[in-house]
């Protein structure tokens, strides 16, 4: 389990203040990725690519045209500009300080200027525009812990290129001082969007430490409406070297929103979200990470994530779920790790372990998705994987800053967390009404997993876990009009009358419900680099299943307000990966 991890200077006080309480005619080309890299052919590998030299793609994705996907409303603030040039000076002071004629040197003296009044609210509506050049990573606080950057719609923070043809770039200069992390950090702000710049620390420079120590390329913690919008971010990665780092790291935050982005090279994670609540990750190209490309977790709730390139990353694809330290749930989502979270349209390939994942999710839809060449690792041997998500209460031991660590833990559970105070990992979060409809996944000759499906035995905890006993990995799971191809007839679907017993869930249900290595050898795509099915492939004839309701009666009141923001109950999904519309439909990502 990966826990969320503070800013170290304001570490002490933010764990203290936790433990304490979608016709459209059809688009233009969507670029997605050089053709070598997604190139669904027999003879391609199933193990992640070793990194380029740059893990930055040339032709990072656009939005679609006539996409009926969703986008942000920026509306048309009557921006303050503050200018930020490589040739600026962060000594400038007087009225035209931060103006085109005398401009900063840096993000942080630009965030500096931006005025607040006395109950915490931005004055204005800001713009910091960034000359064409390079720039350190920026802190972006105020002067206290318990003071935030309040806004409204009308008074956003936008920090932008100055000249989206020529993106500045945040970048890694262990020769200047103060710029020894290539990243964003947002702590308690509110409408902050980041559009058309590059956040960069990968191996391009021969003095970024090989260890991942630089920290995560964005993170934002305790935020409302953040934006993420054509921004290209590239974190360390390393096939050899694992670090605890995440490309963008979101904590305890609401309304986020990533579109059109590239985001890659996690030692981690490339995106790890922890709860988070509401919010849309939609046509992005997300790549290289060494554990789950993307996850959501910690009581994460109402996400779509739509229309996404999702590849090369070691334990997995998409997960819903994992595990969380307790004090860092967040009211009122405190017993399932995630919920309502809408997994459709995403291309998944070339990742180690499952295309898709739920650990501990209630309400999870994962439909109309494409995986190619996953679940070949050794230890990560499956195509879907239903496992437990997992809590406990690591939060170290009493010291003088600290003397009652595990107070947010008794906390969490007084207000109805699932969980216990031990520190060691309780895997018994369950998971419930889980939805897997019309994913096409196929495998090459050369590559077949053990296990199609990994769905795990009940169990039953401890007498101090406060969870549902026993914990079931598989209560209202449907796996139906799914289209799997795999690269061998011997294979096991893992779902044992004591894992997957009842009507919905069974050996002789899903070979039923499922084209399961019924179809014989072909040509699934129409091209080596294109992931339309081809004429003859069953993905066009066979008839998708009609989408579910999401069922919120097991929810709380508050629960069920806060849990179909976005999401809806359920969310529709008319148009494909390429936002053409699903009027002629079919299994997968894309339609003919």
């Amino acid at each position: 389990m990966h826990l969320p991890r503070r800013p170290m200077l304001l570490a002490l006080a933010v764990l203290a203040a936790h433990l304490v309480a979608q016709c459209g005619t059809p688009p233009a080309a969507r670029p997605a990725e050089p053709p070598s890299s997604i190139r669904p052919s027999a003879t391609a590998g199933n193990a992640p690519t070793s990194a380029p030299t740059t893990l930055v793609r040339p032709d990072a994705p656009q939005t679609p045209a006539g996409a009926r996907l969703p986008s942000y409303p920026v509306g048309d603030p009557a921006y303050v500009d503050i200018v930020v040039s490589p040739a600026g000076d962060d000594a400038q002071e007087g009225a035209d300080a931060g103006s085109a004629a005398r401009p900063f040197r840096s993000i942080q003296r630009a965030w500096r200027a931006v005025e607040h009044d006395a109950g915490d609210m931005r004055r204005h509506a800001y713009r910091i525009l960034l000359e064409p050049g390079e720039y350190c990573g920026a802190y972006l606080d105020r002067e206290t812990a318990e003071q935030r950057s309040g806004a409204t719609p009308a008074t956003p923070l936008l920090i932008t290129s100055a000249d989206p043809d020529r993106r500045a770039r945040i970048v890694f200069h262990s020769d200047v001082e103060g710029c020894n992390r290539a990243n964003i950090t947002i702590f308690q702000a509110d409408y902050v969007y980041l559009t058309d710049f590059d956040i960069r620390l990968d191996r391009t420079w021969d003095d970024v430490p090989v260890d991942g120590s630089t920290g995560d390329g964005f993170q934002c913690e305790r935020c409302r409406h953040v934006l993420l919008r054509n921004m290209r971010i590239s974190g360390f990665f390393s096939e050899d070297d694992y670090s605890q780092t995440e490309t963008v790291k979101l904590n305890q935050s609401e309304h986020i929103y990533i579109e059109d982005s590239e985001i890659s090279g996690g030692g981690d994670n490339a995106i790890d979200a922890v709860g988070v609540r509401h919010g849309w990750w939609v046509r992005n190209v997300i790549h290289h990470a060494r554990d789950w490309c993307l996850y959501a977790k910690g009581g994460s709730a109402d996400i779509l994530i739509e229309a996404n390139l999702v590849s090369d990353c070691g334990t997995g694809g998409i997960l819903a779920g994992q595990g969380t330290t307790m004090p860092f749930l967040v009211a009122p989502f405190l017993q399932y790790e995630a919920y309502h979270i809408v997994v459709a349209n995403n291309i998944i390939h070339d990742v180690r372990g499952a295309g898709l994942g739920v650990n501990g999710g209630f309400n999870i839809l994962f439909a109309y998705n494409t995986i190619v060449r996953a679940g070949n690792d050794e230890n990560r041997n499956q195509l879907l994987e239903l496992a437990p998500g997992v809590r406990d209460c690591a939060v170290g031991e009493p010291s003088d800053e600290q003397p009652d660590p595990a107070r947010g833990c008794r906390d969490a559970l007084a207000a109805g967390a699932w969980g216990w105070t031990r520190a060691d990992h309780g895997e018994f979060v369950p998971n419930r009404n889980v939805f897997v409809l019309n994913n096409l996944i196929v495998n090459p000759d050369t590559i077949s997993p053990i296990r199609l499906f990994r769905v795990d035995a009940p169990r039953d905890p401890e007498s101090d876990w406060s969870g549902p006993r026993p914990a079931r990995f598989d209560e209202g799971l449907v796996v139906q009009g799914n289209i799997i191809a795999t690269g061998g007839a011997e294979f096991t679907l893992d779902v044992a009358a004591d894992r997957c017993g009842d009507a919905t869930c069974n050996e002789a249900q899903l070979l039923a419900d499922n084209q399961i290595n019924a179809a014989a050898p072909m040509q699934w795509f129409i091209g080596d680099a294109d992931y339309h099915p081809s004429g003859d492939s069953p993905a066009v004839t066979l008839a998708p299943r009609a989408m579910p309701t999401f069922d919120t009666s097991p929810l709380d009141d508050a629960q069920r307000e806060l849990a179909t923001v976005v999401t809806g109950a359920p969310h529709p999904i008319t148009h494909d990966y390429y936002g053409v519309s699903r009027s002629r439909d079919a299994i997968g990502a894309v339609v003919p």
